[in-house]
């Protein structure tokens, strides 16, 4: 036994870690006020990336954060151990999720789409419960808010039937 779960996915996580690193240390040569943003993105990048590498080993803090982060139902573009690429329909449907989710953002704006997406790809998709898709739905809106209107004063799209550009 390995004590990874898969090779090729602690791979991937192990390459944006250190992607985000690279980028947090290029950050640190841009004026502050202008660095704000893409640290903050850096961050949040080697965060994310943290919780998949410890996700994917064979530990007991690895095992739990796997219980959090996973998707019960995960549609890839190849099924895991499988040697023949997805369907063409798979990938279509994965492609309609990014395509949907970008009419939202231009037609209703990014604080009633985000909420929206989060919530129905986590229940169809990920087939995580109503309760844990809602509350996940709520609380990245409200950071996604916090951070942009609040912290950076920088106002969200709003979408052209509010108002948008």
């Amino acid at each position: 036994m390995s004590g990874i779960t898969n090779w090729r996915d602690f791979g991937s996580a192990l390459a944006v870690f250190a992607i985000a690193v690279t980028f947090l240390l290029w950050t640190q040569t841009v004026p502050a006020r202008a660095a704000a943003m893409p640290t903050l993105v850096a961050w949040l990048t080697i965060v994310l990336a943290l919780i998949d590498i410890v996700a994917q080993t064979e530990t007991a803090i690895g095992r739990l954060f796997r219980r959090f982060v996973s998707a019960e139902k995960v549609v890839e573009w190849k099924a895991q151990g499988d040697e023949k690429d997805a369907t063409w329909s798979r990938v279509f449907l994965s492609v309609l999720w990014v395509i949907g989710y970008l009419g939202g953002v231009y037609v209703v704006g990014f604080l009633l789409t985000t909420p929206l997406y989060i919530f129905l790809y986590m229940v169809l998709h990920g087939g995580k419960s109503v309760r844990a898709a809602g509350t996940m739905a709520i609380v990245t809106t409200f950071l996604v808010w916090l951070t942009f209107e609040i912290a950076f004063k920088y106002p969200l799209y709003p979408g052209i039937l509010f108002g948008g550009y």
